[in-house]
């Protein structure tokens, strides 16, 4: 790319340099892929957990839980070791440090599986909404027929789906005139910019872009207004209605799970969220600022591992487990042996018992 090169010979010397570490393509890829060794064996823990370590009283929970789960993971996956993006927003600009990089995976089909995959992690978070809305006796609103709620998520998965792959109609085919226009908006980008190959620009239409973002915003609302429809009427259900249950057992059970839902979904929630606004507001308003956008994009990625963490802490059986594989086998051996002995007084008692009932 001879322009680009002439640029940053001669007009890019002039610029002030980021010398932050989270402003290299290093410190992006040795941080991201750090977590990803240490979290992968977390996350296979938790899923082992979830499928194998559940009570019987998590039956219509656990798949729905797992699903979940195994999204949440995979976006964190995904952003941590497969495709780890080096983003020049507000450009929509970049590229990849990850292992799909390594393998020669082409960028569009990259940004089409990132984007995807945080669209089926959404998905998975109203699917595990809208299982404990069904599970409710005497819900009205429930999705009950199997063709409606297959037609349901049918239209989902296909909305879903158009718009990640409209993230990949635009792409200029001139991409080294597609750079020099973004050096337009960004005079002084990091090195990387002009050194790192395979930089990447998805789109330059304005128009376009502003048409993506608006998608953006209407399908994040589409999801928030779906999430806040199940979260209602399982509250109203549980805390309100008083011939949803005949059991107070089980409305407590209920609300337990309920709860542990919304905690579990607001992780996510709360990781993604402050990274989508930061972004929205760098296109919005032009503003460049590469340790920014690497440190937002860093933040997403790390809600798997504290969504896990949360998954194992806050469900009994889980916690159970976990503490059992960190007990001394004498602590449990002993504490065996002192069950046994309660078991055989209680029998020894109930036996005596039905003797002295059989004497008199």
């Amino acid at each position: 790319m001879p322009l680009l090169q002439d640029y940053y010979q001669t007009n890019y010397t002039r610029c002030s340099k980021c010398e932050r570490f989270m402003c290299s393509w290093q410190g992006v890829a040795y941080t991201f892929h750090s977590i990803t060794v240490f979290s992968i064996p977390f996350y296979i823990f938790g899923g082992y957990c979830i499928l194998f370590k559940s009570t019987s009283q998590m039956g219509s929970y656990r798949l729905p839980l797992f699903n979940f789960h195994f999204w949440t993971c995979l976006v964190d996956i995904m952003i941590n070791a497969l495709a780890t993006p080096y983003f020049f927003f507000p450009s929509l600009a970049g590229f990849s440090v990850g292992f799909l990089n390594f393998l020669g995976v082409p960028p569009p089909i990259q940004t089409w599986l990132a984007f995807q995959s945080i669209n089926l992690m959404t998905m998975s978070m109203t699917v595990l909404l809208e299982n404990r809305h069904n599970s409710i006796p005497f819900n009205r609103f429930k999705i009950s027929g199997k063709n409606t709620k297959s037609l349901y998520y049918a239209i989902r998965i296909l909305l879903g789906l158009s718009y990640t792959l409209s993230m990949l109609l635009f792409i200029p085919e001139d991409q080294e005139a597609a750079l020099l226009q973004i050096l337009r908006q960004i005079l002084c980008p990091t090195k990387e910019f002009f050194t790192a190959s395979g930089v990447y620009v998805v789109c330059i239409d304005e128009g376009y872009i502003k048409f993506l973002a608006l998608f953006t915003v209407l399908g994040t609302l589409s999801e928030i207004c779906q999430m806040a429809f199940f979260v209602l009427c399982c509250s109203y259900y549980l805390f309100f209605s008083k011939s949803s249950f005949t059991s107070k057992k089980t409305r407590k059970l209920q609300i337990a799970f309920f709860a542990s839902i919304i905690l579990q979904i607001s992780i996510p929630i709360t990781f993604l969220l402050p990274t989508f606004f930061y972004l929205g507001f760098s296109v919005g308003f032009k503003y460049y600022n590469q340790a920014l956008t690497n440190l937002s994009v860093l933040h997403a990625s790390l809600h798997g591992l504290i969504s896990t963490f949360v998954v194992l802490i806050i469900h009994k059986p889980y916690r159970q487990f976990i503490i059992l594989i960190f007990k001394s086998p004498s602590v449990v051996h002993k504490e065996s042996v002192t069950t046994m002995r309660k078991m055989n007084g209680l029998t020894s008692r109930v036996t005596m018992n039905k003797l002295l009932n059989t004497l008199r």
